[in-house]
């Protein structure tokens, strides 16, 4: 079962978030952003996804860094199904991070990622995008007497504990 989603997705690749439920396996989500980039990046998403269950159905751990990045055993269940880590592009040293559609998988897919581009163009004016993110209101701007001052962002209950020390100047960040 696939969900749409109009939010973009979290980064969490854990294995908690999928359950089976009536014979049907919930837990891909789609989102607006991944839509948008077209039927290619659909379906490498969608076959990411799938790596990540069958790794889920063996029982095989396959992310590192609390779900962040993925291990050797994505990798390979990831290559089983049509994905390759891009040749230009070194792992880094928590794990892989994003492989890539592979010709053949996209030409077995061609028909339904035909497919797939028409249906993206009827759900994507029905989808409300997220707004952009801003600045949280809460956080106050704080500035530093450096030349340029450095700048930060900190809630009001965390300045109000005590003055925040520049490493570099030695002085107290102040509203800027």
């Amino acid at each position: 079962m696939i969900t749409i989603s109009a939010s973009p997705a979290g980064s969490d690749h854990g294995p908690e978030r999928w359950q089976t439920a009536d014979g049907l396996l919930t837990g891909l989500v789609v989102d607006s952003t991944t839509l948008s980039a077209g039927p290619d990046a659909v379906l490498t998403h969608v076959l990411h996804e799938a790596a990540h269950v069958l790794n889920w159905l063996r029982g095989t751990k396959d992310t590192t860094t609390r779900g962040a990045y993925h291990n050797r055993n994505f990798l390979a269940a990831a290559e089983e199904l049509g994905l390759r880590w891009p040749e230009d592009v070194e792992p880094n040293y928590r794990g892989w991070a994003a492989p890539v559609l592979t010709d053949e998988a996209r030409q077995r897919f061609k028909s339904h990622t035909a497919a797939l581009a028409d249906a993206i163009e009827q759900a994507l004016p029905a989808l409300t995008m997220p707004r952009v993110s801003r600045p949280r209101r809460d956080r106050e701007k704080i500035a530093c007497e450096c030349d340029p001052p450095r700048l930060a962002r900190m809630s009001q209950l965390t300045l109000a504990k005590g003055p925040v020390i520049c490493g570099v100047c030695d002085q107290p960040f102040a509203p800027a």
